[in-house]
């Protein structure tokens, strides 16, 4: 039987390592809600998924804390040593705790409300020892021992919603396909604001919030539940095709009758000029008019590229130096006189996302395009303990002018009118889609563009 027979993976062709590498990338580039389910049919998909969840709160400074009860704490020991953690020393350190779920309810007795109470003062003692916050993963098959209904458990579930939003908690509640029914996976389905099926983060269409939950009666029957979706899936495609072809009659003027038609104006104000019936005064005008066309011919074109690149964008980790020099040498192909040199990271360093690629590109290309035959230093460098990347675009005159960084610092779009900016935005818009950010450094007009972004850990 084929591993995508048994739902281990949805390409046959794909390796535990791609799969792995593709869930580091999403938790890398995504913010993560408070509170997700994992609902898996096999134990190396289980494993492969919560050492990879854990590993990424390691990273990010957190306490973890893993309640096991299918698998013994051994194996979870082992697999997270097999994925690269310091097993003995992040134990040894307080930063890892790994506990069987029979020393949590060795009553046998579960309380919703007790059990919230408890992650709360976990969370709040986390961050007092100095830990960024908590990360929980728990393998629910607990319940399946005790002497409570699984209504209990969606209880906790809605309850920890609702209980402290802001409460630095990141929980992974785990589900097996083969030993949970499916009405009541149809209910777990309900409360987790992401889930995770076939090692592949999603948002939860399907989640109901606590308030609406009470207010509707949630968790629904399975029927009931895909009935109300249907409904009202079937209202936002209608609406996102609605709203896709309007944006579609939009482009075409901008794109080709906006275009044509200044075409036609820069055509006949250069036979105006040359007929010599204007006086000096006159010909000013003209010169002014013919500029501005020049301008707004320029932002259309700058506004399909915007599309263009937005849609091309691919999830996929690639070596950090190998897309910044990709970025570069893209830049170079369009501005003939581009003068760049690339100070590189180290050889190791993986980017979350081939994404920055593009958003190197762009910063290069507003430099280009706002300086004349401008010289451009890129610094690449990469926190291995914090799996962060960095790149650093320097021009050696400023770039950014004054009312585009204070555009950036109050993240107002409003610079978009003007066609030299444009591209440093969609360099925003592309770092922050896989969870970076983009800052500007030096006195106005700014010559330093700095991008931040998540690295991972490739393991074979």
């Amino acid at each position: 039987m084929s591993e995508s027979s048994t739902g281990d993976s949805d390409t046959p062709d794909s390796s535990p390592a791609d799969r792995r590498r593709q869930l580091q990338t999403q938790f890398a580039t995504t913010e993560l809600p408070r509170h997700l389910a994992l609902f898996y049919r096999t134990h190396a998909e289980q494993i492969r998924v919560v050492t990879t969840f854990v590993a990424r709160g390691i990273q990010q400074d957190e306490q973890v804390i893993y309640i096991a009860d299918e698998n013994e704490t051994a194996t979870i020991a082992t697999a997270l040593s097999d994925a690269g953690l310091d097993v003995d020393s992040l134990q040894a350190d307080g930063q890892l705790v790994l506990v069987d779920s029979a020393k949590i309810y060795s009553n046998g007795v579960f309380d919703p409300k007790e059990s919230v109470d408890e992650f709360r003062d976990l969370a709040a003692d986390a961050v007092a020892d100095g830990y960024s916050g908590l990360r929980a993963a728990g393998e629910n098959s607990w319940s399946l021992d005790l002497d409570c209904s699984f209504e209990d458990v969606i209880e906790f579930e809605h309850r920890f919603d609702e209980a402290h939003p802001d409460l630095p908690v990141t929980a992974l509640c785990q589900y097996s396909l083969e030993q949970f029914t499916g009405e009541d996976i149809g209910k777990a389905l309900q409360t987790h604001e992401a889930i995770i099926y076939r090692e592949t983060l999603c948002t939860n269409p399907y989640y109901t919030p606590p308030k609406e939950a009470i207010e509707y009666g949630a968790p629904l029957s399975n029927a009931a539940l895909l009935l109300e979706q249907t409904r009202d899936i079937h209202r936002f495609r209608d609406d996102v095709e609605r709203r896709e072809e309007r944006l579609s009659v939009v482009n075409r003027v901008l794109r080709h009758n906006l275009r044509n038609e200044l075409n036609v104006i820069s055509g006949r104000l250069e036979w105006l000029e040359a007929q010599g019936l204007f006086d000096a005064a006159a010909v000013d005008h003209l010169d002014t008019i013919a500029t501005a066309a020049e301008r707004l011919s320029s932002l259309s074109e700058n506004a399909r590229h915007v599309d263009r690149t937005l849609d091309a964008r691919e999830q996929e980790p690639a070596n950090l130096n190998a897309t910044v020099e990709a970025g570069v040498t893209d830049a170079r192909h369009e501005y003939a006189d581009l003068s760049v040199t690339i100070d590189a990271g180290p050889p190791d360093a993986t980017a979350a996302d081939a994404t920055v690629q593009t958003s190197v590109r762009e910063v290069i290309a507003c430099a280009a395009t706002n300086l004349s035959a401008p010289t451009v230093e890129v610094r690449v460098e990469a926190d291995e303990q914090y799996k962060t990347g960095t790149v650093e675009v320097v021009a050696d005159e400023g770039f950014v002018s004054e009312a585009t960084m204070t555009a950036f610092d109050n993240d107002i779009e409003r610079s978009l009118a003007h066609a030299r900016t444009l591209r440093l935005w969609v360099a925003q818009w592309t770092i922050q889609s896989m969870n970076g950010r983009l800052e500007l450094g030096g006195s106005p007009p700014a010559n330093r563009v700095r991008l931040s972004f998540p690295t991972i850990e490739t393991r074979p």
